[in-house]
């Protein structure tokens, strides 16, 4: 985690690299930042999403999502969200996701980071050749599964939230399935390879026996978490979290929080190449 100080006072050249070098970079501010300037320091960044009508909370022009109790990415009941990241099931998504924090909680909610790159750096050689060989199976979802089963019951606040939800090519969530990803894959910012195991949302590994998907599953879950960080929220903050080699998670807390998230691409939309029709995933899934 990197820390900078004030919006005015950064390049957005140089912020791009700090989130490929650290994984979350936090901008601290005294004053408010209004949703225009916002939306305007993010687009110097990238390409950003913008939501349709039917996402609810949306701000400004959709470029910005609430995040509050009984919204978007509400969580558990007492506010907690678990361990992940943008498309962690789908084909194209998100490289950066901008926070902004309105209003911080009363006590609590703060924001842990995982590290994957330094995670995969780690590792030992053996391990990094069989991961690079490696692609991960990955939980889909279908319109007749309950919302209730699912992982994202605690990320989304209902099922059509979730089947409306957009990337920065328009398609939905629920389009973009995919019940592969590669386990390794190179950083769009500095090429570096590093772990792209959102694992609350992985089955297994294509490929190996059980034995061998649980042991390296729960190997690769164990040495990730050993390189975290957190962020103690202030008003005013921003942070930018890289969504391919990160996951991160939101504690419980009491009071009225209220965040502004943003979806940001660095590649233009031409690179989001669909592999998969949401016809073939249904099949592919299992």
């Amino acid at each position: 985690m990197h820390v900078v100080n004030n919006i005015d006072e950064v390049n957005a050249s140089s912020i791009r690299q700090l989130v490929g070098e650290h994984r979350t970079v936090v901008i601290k501010n005294k004053n408010p930042v209004s949703p225009e300037k916002l939306i305007a320091f993010y687009k110097e960044l990238g390409n950003v999403v913008k939501q349709n009508d039917k996402v609810t909370g949306t701000i400004a022009t959709g470029e910005l999502v609430r995040v509050r109790q009984n919204g978007l990415f509400a969580g558990k009941d007492d506010g907690e969200l678990e361990w992940h990241s943008a498309g962690m099931n789908r084909t194209g998504h998100d490289d950066i996701v901008a926070m902004y924090m309105n209003q911080p909680a009363e006590s609590g909610g703060d924001t842990h980071f995982t590290d994957h790159q330094s995670a995969w750096q780690d590792l030992d050689d053996e391990t990094k050749d069989l991961c690079r060989k490696l692609k991960s199976k990955v939980v889909t979802y279908n319109a007749t599964m309950k919302l209730e089963k699912m992982h994202y019951k605690n990320v989304f606040s209902d099922e059509q939230t979730m089947m409306e939800f957009r990337d920065i090519d328009g398609k939905t969530s629920f389009e973009k399935q995919t019940p592969r990803k590669d386990l390794v894959t190179k950083h769009p910012i500095n090429g570096k390879e590093g772990l792209y195991f959102p694992w609350s949302v992985i089955r297994g590994f294509a490929g190996l026996d059980h034995k061998e998907q649980h042991d390296l599953y729960y190997m690769l879950k164990s040495h990730t978490l050993q390189y975290t960080s957190t962020h103690t929220w202030d008003a005013y903050d921003i942070v930018l979290s890289d969504q391919h080699h990160s996951l991160h998670k939101r504690d419980a807390y009491v009071g009225d929080r209220e965040l502004w998230r943003a979806g940001i691409c660095l590649r233009p939309k031409a690179e989001f190449v669909e592999e998969w029709t949401c016809e073939s995933l249904m099949s592919e899934a299992s």
